[in-house]
């Protein structure tokens, strides 16, 4: 499945508006049979323009495709990169996805808080990126008020290591959220990366 989806992913990165692609195993709360993909565009524009050869990619893929998957689509609104990182981007080893309902009116003050933790993720250990999307997205979600913070790490165990760090700082972004606690976390090893 992986060489086949590599070929497939291949032929995409010739769509010129597409600036990034990620794909990972998930292996967070005990699924060993998803895969989580992460495509990168100018704008939404762009990305709309690429469907009909996206579809094409995916309509191949779909012997592998089990259930109906999980759309989102946003914009990024807040990003951290490691020192470094923004210039010349190392691709990390791990990605973990965290979606959480957000409170639109606290917006603004979540995103101050979130620069407000830039010198703490400078010293998380390799921690490599955070990206925050303003997503909408597709059921089995009840709002589509919610926020996609993806985090990019060198390793599953640099993660793990960093678990209280980042615990602290997700304590503080409680008050920014929504009162649905509801939280999906999918995370595992980089199965496959491109970027332009």
């Amino acid at each position: 499945m992986v060489s086949r989806m590599t070929t497939v992913l291949d032929r995409l990165q010739g769509i010129s508006a597409l600036r990034a692609m990620r794909v990972a195993f998930d292996t967070a709360q005990g699924a060993d049979n998803r895969v989580v993909a992460s495509a990168f565009y100018d704008d939404k524009q762009s990305m709309d323009a690429a469907d009909e050869r996206v579809n094409e990619a995916l309509s191949e893929m779909m012997e592998f495709i089990v259930g109906e998957p999980i759309v989102r689509e946003g914009e990024i609104i807040w990003a951290f990169d490691a020192d470094g990182g923004a210039d010349k981007p190392i691709i990390p080893g791990y990605i973990r996805h965290t979606v959480v309902s957000i409170d639109l009116s606290k917006l603004d003050g979540l995103l101050a808080y979130a620069d407000s933790t830039v010198g703490t993720l400078k010293s998380i250990s390799g921690l490599r990126r955070i990206r925050f999307a303003a997503v909408k997205s597709t059921p089995p979600y009840k709002s589509e008020d919610r926020l996609q913070v993806t985090s990019g790490f060198d390793s599953k165990e640099a993660a793990d290591a960093a678990s209280d760090q980042t615990a602290s700082i997700w304590a503080g972004m409680a008050e920014f959220l929504a009162d649905d606690p509801e939280r999906r976390i999918v995370a595992g090893d980089l199965i496959y990366a491109y970027s332009r």
